[in-house]
């Protein structure tokens, strides 16, 4: 499927790392298959590993692709970062700066002690930070090369400064039940304390207090029914309507990164949306 999407044109391709695949090990592998396109990670905890690590797996992917590396990295959660990696859990400004300034010098053949990469990344490597908030969308502008935003409509999307970069991910419904899938997702989401906030922000204040007053009460599961349909339409779309979104990001500046929503069979689904290329205008 992977070399699928690259054969299609999606340019770039963007490997998520949750709790299945390594995401470098996966890009490492296409890269091999399918040189010469730009791969990278969205999102990537740094907690869960040190800058030298970061700097060495996007040095290894851009050198075997000869391509640019997008290494998308992210402040995660306590989940990921302290119940599974077994690592204290930071997501300060401060903090992320810290280690946003130190994986950007190592990739540009800085040195920390004794470790230095023997072939810095420098060009090859566009570090990209996920943000909600406008404090964190500031320092992806200031610390890093650009800024990875998700359930952010295009209208909504950060103005950047010349140089850097605007992801924006683009969630696309593959199934007959996909409104349906989404409604979940998007619960997922609001139960997650920086979401909340996030969506509050846009205007969803009440979607988000019923979902939590739900939950108090013992009856999460009610919840999906509650959200109001503009507010899944602003972040969810089917495929007949993502040629048009994808068009409106690319018109407020950002690349749009289509993430399906899909089902049991998602080879079949995805599929689907490749050979069906929905995406373009």
């Amino acid at each position: 499927l992977l070399e699928h999407v690259v054969d299609a044109g999606f340019d770039p391709v963007l490997f998520t790392e949750v709790c299945g695949f390594h995401a470098p090990a996966l890009a490492s592998a296409l890269a091999a298959r399918r040189p010469g396109h730009r791969l990278g990670t969205a999102i990537l905890p740094p907690g869960s590993r040190t800058s030298a690590t970061m700097a060495m797996a996007a040095t290894t992917v851009s050198q075997i692709s000869g391509a640019p590396f997008l290494l998308g990295v992210g402040t995660s959660s306590p989940r990921i970062l302290r119940d599974w990696h077994g690592r204290p859990h930071d997501a300060t400004i401060d903090t992320t700066r810290r280690r946003l300034v130190t994986l950007r010098a190592m990739l540009d053949g800085g040195r920390r002690g004794a470790f230095r990469l023997p072939v810095p990344a420098a060009s090859q490597a566009r570090v990209l930070l996920a943000a909600l908030g406008p404090r964190m969308t500031e320092l992806a502008f200031e610390a890093a090369d650009g800024v990875v935003v998700n359930h952010v409509p295009a209208d909504l999307v950060p103005a950047a400064p010349p140089g850097a970069e605007v992801l924006a991910f683009v969630w696309v419904t593959t199934t007959a039940d996909g409104p349906a899938r989404a409604r979940r997702d998007l619960t997922s989401y609001i139960m997650a304390p920086p979401y909340a906030r996030h969506y509050r922000r846009q205007g969803y204040g009440d979607a988000v207090d019923r979902v939590l007053a739900l939950h108090t009460e013992g009856r999460l599961r009610e919840a999906p029914a509650t959200l109001p349909d503009g507010m899944v339409d602003a972040f969810y779309v089917d495929p007949d309507g993502l040629a048009a979104r994808c068009a409106a990001y690319r018109s407020a500046g950002a690349v749009p990164v289509i993430v399906p929503v899909s089902g049991d069979d998602p080879l079949d689904e995805i599929g689907a949306v490749l050979a069906g290329r929905a995406w373009e205008t």
